[in-house]
């Protein structure tokens, strides 16, 4: 039970790019693309097949992208803005 006040917590404003499915990656990106654990442990998108990504389960899960795979992108969408 939480009690009368709840849990005590609040939304948090961040200011960042808004997610948009409207912009396409390049496919030779694709398997340029690398994301990071919390144990530090790398990898890559797998099903990457002529450049299109054919499933979306190597998205699933809870991993941060590498700085290089970031600044990829970043250069990518601030393009296109």
């Amino acid at each position: 039970m939480l009690g009368a006040g709840g849990c005590g917590a609040s939304a948090v404003h961040v200011d960042a790019t808004p997610v948009g499915f409207d912009t396409p990656i390049p496919g030779d990106l694709l398997p340029a693309l690398n994301w990071r654990n919390a144990r530090g442990k790398t990898r890559n998108l797998k099903y990457v097949v002529d450049g299109r990504l054919e499933r979306s389960v190597s998205l699933q899960g809870f991993y941060l992208l590498t700085s290089e795979s970031a600044t990829a992108l970043s250069g990518l969408v601030g393009s296109v803005q």
